[in-house]
């Protein structure tokens, strides 16, 4: 855009607001009721992956095992357990609560109890022989003998003598020869599964230090509608169930075990809850923060809403923009309103204060506001365009979050540009009655700019030096690329479920491995094949463990080979020998043999199989639900996944390369797992960035050149964007704050905002302007700056993350930037233009 039509708008806009205020003025209070009105029904993405590339084969791949074999459908109620001594107590309320949540009507199914131990050990037992290795086989040979069935009676009478002695005896009566505890642990390392007391009978965890109620909800978890009532029903029927629970076992109601809720419902839920908490107060405290700038600066009280209407009326804007075209926010879009108070404020300090300055010399106000537009309005418009033009660089960038936060930044900086030419003038125009006030000194630069221009060459030595340490530190910059750390820590869903991933041994860090084929006995074939491999990267440490459809299933050739171990030792195996020689053990231990009856029925079909089995085996057993959640069939076959395990504090980065060598060896296996989409991200992240930069970087370059017919001073417009990029980066690197998936992009921004401050000085200087008048300019920059800072700093107080760290490092290099417009570029411009910025 060139300065004669920059001018063109500016005036246009200016005189529009001059001519016609109180209708301005009107329009502008109906724009911000339907700012209001329809920002309020801005609904909310809480999905961290829906912010990522949406075509990207490797996203696009996690996302479709979460959805197939995620839990975040599943709402978990957790009940700690504080020690053994509570655990039947705690029971207990697991029971009160069980029947309580089934009368929710918007949960269709609550199960807090496994169905029938008793039937899944029965299952397991009379296919015992089948699930055992050759260590295994070893152990049974020695414990058929009849000195192993005499320590195998010893162990049952010592049992029998524990606290949970009436377990042990339910149990043992059904395996006397101690088959289970190594099957169940077998069963209990399956997809999916959690890592429970199985002999409980209730979803206990192993250590015993928490009991899970899953209930499953009638709505999708992105209905934030039906979350609000689902949370507030099941919050009031577990306080109700704790409040009776203590009545009758008198106690007070806080000595009753606390109730938890989490699952995916609970977690979109909480950050729905927090992106509204943060786009408020970011907006209310920026708001705040930037009418105490204005008013410090200008000593009146009558000039804030001279700042407040417009910006009011660019964020409404903004909000029906999103409200048309977005229809929701999310987690990266959500700070959005307080960049723009932040930037938006900018166009109308610069003018306001040319306004002001052209009042204070004598001017009238229509004369000051036609000063203004002529000198002044090329300026602001050029830097609108270029900061505009760096946020819409986004669009180009495959990560939906970006994109959605450049479309809305970029044209709410637009809105807010128009706003203030329109609204600025039909204000002053109404009520700038009063004789002019002289602004504050508070930020009175003209000694600065005179000390600088005595010591050019040591300001100038000074910055080159710290701008080289800046470029050695960037050695030690370290990328954090988990898409996990995006997340709130203060969302409560997360916090239970991480609580339930360490009580029951799950681990949110596993990758996981897809089988796909036409038929299950082909794809259980290749789940036994990679098992194979698994297993062999177990013992070399390269991962710590896996678990799959394997774990219920022994591979044909081991069982064949465990039907062949039978057949070559009938005498030691033969079931009639080995129950009259137990019944003996059990005898000559105190025992009384009939008790084992149970057991005894399922010898004959334990040491004599039939054949090889198949997963039918546990139809009609508790395992069968892990078998139905494991395996997912539809029209054009069978899916079904593997759970690989890394050792701690490894592989977060990226996959074992022996892991994706054994996958790619397998037809219909692929893999997947968060840190192959952090390897994935981190790459297309430094394209996109690049990509946006590049493009940013070229429209300013552009825009500049058009503006000033000459490469030279496009090139000095540059110079605080060099310097508020890399001592930012510099000084991130020292403190070790890292660069992530969202803050790398704030580099595009500083491109814009950091040549924005230098087209207002360096346009201040080629009107011939002394120190006094630049440092009336650069007084403007300071503020608009500070007013800049105060916007992207109130990201730092938001619950998320990569929000944060893009408030921190944007307000780094605004600061840097304005630095380097304010002291360096009239430095270096002076020698350059042979202008009078010092007379």
């Amino acid at each position: 855009m060139s300065v004669p039509l920059a001018g063109a708008v500016a005036r246009g806009l200016v005189r529009t607001g001059h001519r016609h205020p109180r209708l301005v003025l009107a329009g502008a209070a109906v724009v911000i009721v339907a700012g209001v009105f329809l920002g309020t029904r801005l609904r909310f993405e809480t999905d961290v992956l829906n912010l990522m590339p949406r075509h990207d084969p490797v996203v696009s791949e996690f996302r479709r095992v979460l959805q197939q074999f995620g839990s975040l459908e599943t709402l978990l109620v957790a009940v700690p357990v504080a020690n053994e001594d509570h655990l039947e107590n705690t029971l207990a309320l697991v029971d009160s609560l069980d029947a309580e949540l089934k009368k929710s009507p918007y949960l269709g199914h609550v199960t807090a109890h496994i169905e029938d131990p008793v039937k899944l050990a029965e299952t397991v037992l009379r296919h015992a022989v089948l699930f055992l290795d050759r260590d295994s086989l070893a152990a049974l040979q020695e414990r058929l003998s009849p000195a192993g069935l005499a320590a195998r009676a010893a162990d049952i009478r010592a049992s029998l003598d524990t606290p949970q002695g009436m377990v042990a005896k339910e149990f043992a009566v059904r395996d006397p020869l101690g088959f289970l505890p190594l099957l169940l642990a077998r069963i209990n390392r399956a997809p999916a599964s959690l890592k429970i007391d199985y002999a409980s009978g209730y979803y206990l965890s192993a250590d015993h230090s928490m009991v899970l109620i899953l209930a499953k909800p009638t709505g999708p978890a992105q209905n934030i509608d039906y979350d609000q009532t689902l949370i507030s029903d099941v919050k009031r029927r577990i306080a109700e169930v704790r409040q009776k629970f203590a009545e009758e076992e008198d106690v007070p109601v806080e000595d009753v075990p606390a109730v938890e809720i989490g699952g995916g419902h609970r977690t979109a839920l909480d950050d729905a809850t927090l992106i509204k908490k943060d786009i408020i107060s970011n907006s209310v405290s920026s708001v705040i923060a930037v009418m105490l700038l204005f008013f410090l600066a200008y000593r009146r009280f009558a000039t804030v809403h001279y700042a407040f209407l417009p910006l009011a009326t660019g964020l409404a804007l903004t909000f029906i923009f999103a409200a048309v075209t977005l229809g929701e926010l999310n987690s990266a879009t959500s700070g959005f309103s307080a960049l723009l108070v932040g930037l938006g404020i900018d166009f109308t300090i610069v003018t306001y204060g040319r306004y002001l300055e052209g009042r204070l010399a004598g001017a009238s106000a229509a004369d000051a506001l036609e000063r203004m537009a002529s000198h002044t309005g090329p300026a602001v418009v050029l830097g609108a365009v270029t900061t505009v033009g760096t946020f819409f660089a986004f669009l180009a960038t495959r990560f939906v979050g970006l994109r959605e936060f450049g479309l809305l930044t970029g044209t709410g900086i637009l809105f807010m540009m128009l706003s203030a030419f329109l609204i600025l003038p039909a204000l002053v125009t109404l009520f700038d009655r009063r004789a002019p006030v002289a602004p504050s000194a508070w930020l009175r630069l003209e000694p600065l700019l005179r000390w600088a221009q005595r010591h050019r060459r040591a300001v100038l030595a000074a910055a080159a030096t710290v701008t080289v340490a800046a470029l050695g530190s960037l050695l030690f910059l370290r990328f954090d690329d988990d898409v996990r750390n995006l997340r709130s820590p203060s969302n409560q869903g997360v916090a239970v479920q991480e609580k339930v991933s360490k009580a029951f041994g799950l681990s949110f860090n596993a990758m996981m491995i897809i089988v796909e084929a036409h038929d299950t006995a082909t794809a259980l074939d290749r789940v036994q094949r990679l098992a194979g491999g698994l297993d062999a990267l177990v013992s070399r440490k390269v991962i710590s463990s896996y678990d799959s459809l394997a774990n219920l299933l022994p591979p044909r050739e081991a069982q064949e080979r465990n039907l062949a171990w039978i057949a070559a030792h009938r005498e030691l195996t033969d079931p009639a020998r080995v129950e009259q020689a137990l019944a003996a053990a059990f005898t000559k231990a105190g025992l009384v043999p009939a008790a084992f009856d149970a057991g005894f029925a399922t010898l004959g079909e334990a040491l004599r199989p039939s054949g090889p089995i198949s997963l039918s085996v546990w139809d009609g057993t508790p395992v069968q639900q892990v078998v139905d959640r494991s395996l997912r069939r539809t029209a054009g076959g069978v899916t079904t996944v593997i759970n690989v395990f890394a050792p701690p504090d490894q592989w977060r980065r990226e996959a074992p390369p022996e892991l994706e060598a054994l996958v790619s060896q397998v037809k219909g296996a692929h893999l997947t797992g968060v840190n192959l989409v952090s390897q994935r991200l981190r790459h297309t992240v430094w394209q996109d960035a690049a990509l946006a930069g590049g493009l940013g970087l070229v429209l300013v370059i552009g825009i500049l050149l058009w503006d000033s017919r000459s490469l030279r001073p496009a090139l000095l417009c540059l110079l605080p964007v060099a310097v508020g990029v890399l001592w930012a980066l510099g000084v991130m690197a020292v403190v070790g704050y890292p660069l992530n998936l969202l803050n790398v992009f704030v580099i595009t921004m500083i491109i814009g905002v950091g040549s924005d401050y230098a087209i207002y000085i360096v346009h201040r200087v080629r009107e011939g302007a002394g120190i006094e008048e630049l440092a009336s300019t650069a007084r403007a920059v300071v503020l608009s700056a500070l007013t800049t800072i105060v916007g992207f700093g109130t990201l730092v107080t938001t619950h998320y993350p990569g929000l944060r760290s893009m408030g921190w490092m944007a307000s780094l290099g605004v600061l840097f930037a304005v630095f380097a417009a304010v002291v360096l570029v009239p430095l270096v411009v002076r020698p350059a233009t042979k202008l009078t910025v010092d007379r």
